[in-house]
């Protein structure tokens, strides 16, 4: 029978390599075979595995967020492949042989050198520094007088008299809603108490 590794190539603790002996349990439970502790998702005894001569075959231990075997979650005893991937948790494990793995070769791939620099975004003008200088994000626009109320009206003597007053009337209604709103119920009650 081949012997199989299995190596985390995404989530918390990528790069790790798991041997496959024999029949092996994986979970965040110390006490289980393989613990990864650091998955928050992954149940105490997650999925078991156990080597065949093609593969291994993936058994979900009732996991709480359920294990998938290249994609697709899985309900019954399942088949991963060498070159297969599982997914526990947040935890993206591969299925490679032994002997590859031996010789140097990995499945963890390096993050581009493009995507860990900052680059500048689009714009009309160069980038500004990473010294703090406020950047004005690309779709936003000058602030902008409102439009609503042209600025002359508040400009001209005839209404300059009357700014304090302009809320005046609404307040007056506002301040006579509740009472009004008494009123109505207290209607309301002698109806019903007539009628009844």
């Amino acid at each position: 029978m081949a012997e199989y590794v299995l190596e985390i190539i995404e989530g918390p603790e990528a790069g790790r390599q798991i041997p496959l002996a024999g029949e092996t349990v994986i979970g965040r439970d110390p006490a289980a075979g393989v613990a990864l502790l650091q998955d928050e998702l992954l149940s105490r005894r997650h999925v078991k595995l156990t080597p065949e001569a093609d593969g291994v075959r993936v058994e979900d231990l009732e996991s709480r967020n359920g294990t998938f075997v290249d994609g697709d979650q899985i309900y019954s005893p399942a088949h991963l492949a060498p070159g297969g991937q599982l997914l526990l948790g947040v935890t993206v494990l591969q299925l490679e042989l032994a002997p590859e793995l031996a010789r140097g070769a990995t499945s963890v791939r390096q993050i581009p050198a493009s995507l860990t620099t900052f680059r500048p975004l689009p714009s009309d003008g160069a980038a500004p520094a990473l010294t703090g200088e406020r950047r004005v994000p690309t779709l936003a626009t000058e602030e902008a007088e409102p439009d609503y109320v042209p600025a002359a009206v508040f400009q001209s003597d005839a209404v300059a008299g009357l700014l304090p007053l302009l809320d005046a009337h609404t307040k007056s209604k506002a301040r006579g809603a509740p009472i009004g709103l008494f009123v109505l119920v207290i209607f309301a009650v002698v109806l019903y108490l007539a009628l009844r």
